[in-house]
């Protein structure tokens, strides 16, 4: 079949394809500048816009990495303009194109679609670049991104049928409970949420498809075995302080030849694909806070179950690492305004900054006892006095209290009251 002729039947399978879509909590803003909604490749990003795409007159969406255009190019991306103008000729029509950093330099495109054409485009790519380098840079102000993350523990208990009340009997809380288990463990991609049976299998497809996919193929990566085992050594640190140094002297115990310099661009892909955020200690100064160890966070918490070497039962973890994705989902970004905190009293898991000023100082503990007191709540305490922040909380995975310690209040909170938080 002719490159003609692929495109326009990949148009119209996309014009006929019936849909049954959950909803999600993802709000697109009305623009008229190109829209990007950016995440982890299966978070839900095609949905959403496959949701606005059928609600829209006169549209066409495309999926850019469809195998039968294989290697798309940016000639590829104007011919499907160009047949796209022709199948509405003199319709003023809005563009869809999903997975756009599949194509080298797609943005000299959309800016000639927004800026000199008009037409309104969305974007999806899998790339944290589409939010700043490759999207805004080029378009000077004509854009906006979207985050979308896998589903919050809110979705996912909407994606089982579940309706979350104020008021909650004794098997509902309970029912409840058994739900927040299975999402601590296996996250919230939402075919694993709507697959269980499969769903280890599911979660290391999609290992393999953002490592090929997303970096290898992307980035050019020759040594995938090296950088598979940096994933998964980042994944079973997760939570925990991690030297870049020290595991590059890990590898090379292993008789793994790999340089400082090869394990941060690693990171620096791992986190562009989102799939690992690295958090940095809070500072006052900016190259204290750089130079400090970090902490790892992974996207979902499916893929610590699946790389868990130790088969941990560490159960707070998991929770500390929702946590984090909850911070992420509600537009703090780690290093920017999000850090963890640690000084001669003791750690703070998060730190929340506004502006100059810390506003949250949040400790993360499954459950709350006598031997853990003085960690998560006297320290916490004694913390939030000395650097004058006076919003303390502590997440649990079902303990609700509000504590007052030396005259202060912190609100032990349940992570399942916690994500309404704000």
């Amino acid at each position: 079949m002719e490159l003609r002729d692929t495109i326009k039947s990949i148009i119209k399978e996309y014009e006929q394809k019936e849909l049954s879509l959950n909803e999600r909590s993802v709000t697109l803003p009305e623009t008229n500048k190109a829209l990007a909604v950016v995440g982890i490749r299966r978070s839900g990003k095609t949905s959403i816009l496959m949701k606005l795409f059928k609600e829209t007159e006169n549209a066409i969406f495309f999926p850019l990495d469809d195998d039968r255009l294989f290697p798309i190019t940016l000639d590829t991306l104007g011919e499907i303009v160009k047949i796209s103008k022709e199948m509405y000729l003199d319709k003023k029509i809005t563009f869809f194109f999903d997975e756009i950093q599949e194509i080298e330099n797609f943005e000299l495109v959309i800016k000639r679609l927004v800026e000199k054409e008009g037409y309104n485009v969305y974007l999806t790519g899998s790339s944290s670049k589409l939010l700043s380098k490759e999207i805004s840079t080029q378009l000077r102000g004509r854009s906006l991104s979207v985050e979308v993350f896998p589903l919050s523990f809110k979705e996912y208990l909407s994606f089982k049928g579940v309706n979350l009340t104020e008021v909650l009997t004794e098997q509902e809380h309970a029912n409840l409970l058994a739900h927040l288990e299975n999402y601590l463990n296996y996250g919230g991609f939402p075919e694993v949420v709507l697959e269980e049976e499969n769903r280890e299998d599911i979660l290391k497809n999609y290992i393999d498809m953002v490592i090929y996919k997303d970096i290898v193929e992307r980035y050019n990566v020759k040594n995938t075995a090296s950088l598979r085992l940096f994933l998964k050594l980042l994944i079973n640190s997760n939570t925990k302080k991690v030297s870049i140094n020290n595991l590059a002297k890990h590898f090379k115990s292993l008789g793994v030849s790999v340089s400082k310099n090869t394990l941060y661009e690693y990171l620096s892909h791992l986190n562009d694909s989102y799939v690992i955020f690295p958090l940095k200690k809070y500072a006052y100064s900016l190259r204290e806070s750089s130079l400090s160890l970090m902490k790892s966070y992974i996207i979902d918490n499916g893929f610590i179950k699946i790389y868990d070497f130790k088969n941990s039962s560490d159960s707070g973890k998991y929770l500390e690492n929702s946590v984090f994705i909850e911070l992420r989902r509600r537009g703090h970004v780690e290093n920017q305004d999000l850090f963890y905190y640690e000084d001669d009293i003791g750690e703070v898991d998060f730190l929340i900054k506004q502006n100059e000023h810390v506003s949250k100082l949040i400790n993360v503990c499954y459950s709350l006892n006598f031997e853990n007191y003085d960690r998560e709540i006297k320290k916490l305490v004694k913390i939030g006095k000395k650097i004058n922040c006076n919003e303390l909380y502590l997440v649990t995975f079902d303990q609700e209290r509000e504590i007052i310690e030396d005259g202060v209040l912190v609100k032990a909170v349940p992570f399942w009251k916690f994500i309404d938080l704000g």
